[in-house]
């Protein structure tokens, strides 16, 4: 075999080793930018501007039961005077809780002494039963925002009372919380 017999087969060869290499070099490059690109937008999610709980506060209900005339009064907390807040109830209940609602007022007193009245209805089950909310073992909590953009000024205090229909006094409500959460 002669020299030039050889050359043109190396040649080949390395002309597709080349080849062979550039595609490889295409696929890392391909999985390096989906890489990148994933990076950079699991960054953006994360970077996203979250609810901050500036302050939470439970009540711990009588064993006996809440009674129709037992408010639960609340003070909300507030980090920062000029920021806004959502103010969010929460509820925790037994599996043992008799209804699937839970009906309350809420009296919202400003620093001027207004009252702003709010009915809040908690649907705690479905029709068939099955508790929403969260929660683990026999205890269940559901929450929902009573106000939205308050400043400190507008909720001074805060006064829950339980209205349910036919029910003096309520069993099977654990605790009830108020949390004050900064708006952006």
């Amino acid at each position: 075999m002669s020299l030039k017999t050889v050359m043109p087969t190396t040649s080949k060869i390395l002309a597709k080793r080349a080849d062979g290499f550039t595609e490889r070099k295409r696929q890392l490059l391909t999985v390096a930018m989906t890489v990148f690109i994933a990076a950079v937008a699991i960054m953006m999610v994360g970077c996203q501007r979250k609810p901050v709980l500036s302050h939470a506060r439970y009540v711990h209900l009588p064993a006996a039961g809440w009674q129709q005339t037992l408010p639960l009064t609340f003070t909300p907390e507030y980090d920062d005077s000029t920021a806004t807040y959502d103010l969010t109830l929460a509820v925790r209940h037994e599996s043992s809780y008799a209804y699937s609602n839970l009906s309350l007022v809420v009296d919202v007193i400003a620093a001027d002494s207004t009252i702003n009245r709010l009915p809040v209805h908690f649907t705690l089950a479905d029709e068939y039963g099955n508790w929403s909310g969260g929660g683990f073992g026999t205890l269940y909590q559901d929450s929902c925002t009573i106000l939205q953009g308050v400043s400190p000024e507008d909720a001074r205090s805060v006064v829950v009372w339980q209205v349910m229909r036919d029910c003096d006094t309520l069993r099977g409500i654990i605790d009830v919380g108020l949390f004050s959460v900064v708006r952006f």
